[in-house]
């Protein structure tokens, strides 16, 4: 069993370092059976050197790939290295693990599998924007593939920056107005509630984007 962990303390003793972990949102006490008496009482921890991918990223970069595996009806193994080969032959970057990777190859292999789900219409098991490492980029994704940055739901442009009663959308210049991408619930919902309010609510923005 394999776990992403975070460490929210430590303390020094005689008899080494004890560690005070967090398994976010799961709960995994049945798993581990009576502490002590025939249960799990060793774990393997791995320091991430910050240089390199973070436990987080590679949490999210299986993730996706899960989902996307489970859309096509490939197995996760299977999917991931026809993945790596996609986005290698596309970048041009050399193979690599997700072992020692860097934090940047991470961070933009996990752009090109966010891309890939809003273009093939993939639906993640949550948010894109919980999934990103590089929510500028996610945003203009969303735009470019009109898929709305919260649920992944085709979306039409809600401009942040309101163009003004009587204009001619298809003719006015809006390349100078930010924009994101949203479904017509929530276009709905940011309207209604108001854009401060909206923005706050779910941690978004508007970026520009020329059509």
């Amino acid at each position: 069993m394999h776990e992403y962990a975070e460490i929210v303390g430590y303390k020094h003793t005689t008899k080494g370092t004890e560690l005070l972990v967090i398994v976010p949102d799961k709960e995994i006490g049945g798993k581990l059976g009576r502490f002590g008496k025939n249960g799990v009482v060793q774990a393997e921890i791995r320091l991430d050197d910050p240089r390199f991918i973070s436990a987080d990223q590679r949490r999210k970069i299986y993730a996706t790939i899960r989902d996307i595996a489970d859309h096509t009806g490939y197995v996760p193994e299977e999917m991931k290295e026809y993945l790596k080969w996609f986005y290698i032959t596309e970048s041009g970057e050399e193979y690599f693990s997700f072992s020692n990777c860097s934090v940047t190859t991470a961070r933009l292999f996990l752009n090109y599998l966010i891309e890939f789900a809003l273009e093939h219409g993939i639906q993640l098991r949550e948010s894109g924007l919980t999934r990103t490492d590089d929510t500028d980029a996610y945003l203009y994704m969303c735009i470019k593939h009109r898929k709305c940055a919260l649920c992944g739901l085709k979306a039409d442009l809600h401009h942040v920056d309101a163009l003004g009663m009587g204009r001619d959308r298809s003719k006015y210049d809006d390349s100078d107005h930010t924009k994101i991408a949203l479904c017509r619930r929530h276009h709905n919902e940011a309207h209604n509630t108001g854009w401060d309010t909206f923005s706050g609510k779910y941690h978004v923005y508007g970026i520009l984007f020329d059509d």
